[in-house]
């Protein structure tokens, strides 16, 4: 997974998964995304499961260099394909929203919105925006906000791309009466539906818990990769050892790897930073 280039065109997809068929999704996921890797424009795809931020979602996010270039990845009969396969391991839709480009600062919580507004009434939009940008600024953790109108060819919708403390301080504000005035106010203006998606902060292992997107001091984070680290890479060559003592050393470095990145992904470093926490945000 790379990190996204923070000017790339960009598609969020989010699914749920029929329970229990997790793994097999894990699976399907990595072919699809092996696949995109392989489309000229790929610039880095990231796949976020479950969690506080988008409870039963798995989101995947998928960045390109050129509108066209993301254009070709998902019209392509290789993706229709893919997602054809996986069709039995989802529960319910699909849905897809394309971003001209999406900042990837490491907030805790974006949610991006979507919609479509009548060309005539897309100044009063834009007030409307400025106005609850406002009221918003005043809204406990509540952490920045931008507004990103359409874009010829790459993006036909007005998105709103917003990041918060965490997800009970979005879901404060989406219950919130100053919220439901707001749409309110601009259901006139749209035209069809309005598309929301959650996503996890793209800060990785340290996301900040903090009033702003600073995470950890960086000799904080290498120390707590590090508490992490070497007991998981100690027990993969140990148990290497034991099972294939004369495996290739370049495979076993790379077996080796594989097996503590997942492991610190997946499992030990949310483990780790909820240890660590008091000691990671002083």
């Amino acid at each position: 997974m790379n990190d996204a280039n923070p000017a790339a065109p960009t598609v969020i997809v989010a699914r749920r998964v029929v329970p229990g068929r997790e793994a097999e999704f894990r699976v399907w996921h990595e072919q699809i995304r092996s696949t995109a890797a392989t489309f000229p424009g790929y610039v880095s795809s990231e796949l976020q499961p479950p969690d506080t931020a988008h409870p039963d979602e798995w989101v995947t996010v998928y960045s390109f260099a050129s509108a066209s270039e993301l254009d070709r990845w998902l019209a392509s009969p290789e993706r229709g394909e893919l997602s054809a396969e996986a069709t039995h391991l989802l529960d319910g839709n699909v849905r897809e929203q394309r971003i001209a480009s999406l900042r990837t600062a490491p907030e805790p919580l974006t949610v991006v919105f979507s919609q479509r507004i009548a060309p005539d009434r897309q100044a009063e939009f834009q007030f409307l925006y400025d106005d609850v940008a406002e009221r918003l600024s005043e809204f406990h953790g509540f952490l920045g906000s931008d507004l990103f109108p359409p874009v010829a060819d790459v993006q036909e919708e007005f998105v709103i791309v917003a990041s918060f403390a965490s997800r009970p301080d979005l879901d404060r504000w989406l219950e919130s009466e100053e919220r439901r005035a707001w749409v309110e106010s601009a259901e006139s203006l749209i035209e069809g539906d309005r598309t929301m998606n959650v996503v996890g902060g793209f800060g990785g292992w340290f996301p900040s818990a903090g009033p702003g997107p600073q995470g950890p001091k960086r000799w904080k984070q290498a120390a707590a990769v590090l508490l992490a680290l070497f007991p998981t890479a100690l027990v993969v060559t140990l148990i290497r050892i034991e099972l294939a003592p004369d495996m290739n050393v370049v495979a076993a470095v790379f077996i080796g790897n594989v097996i503590g990145v997942a492991a610190l992904s997946f499992w030990l470093m949310p483990i780790v930073t909820r240890w660590l926490r008091p000691w990671l945000e002083r």
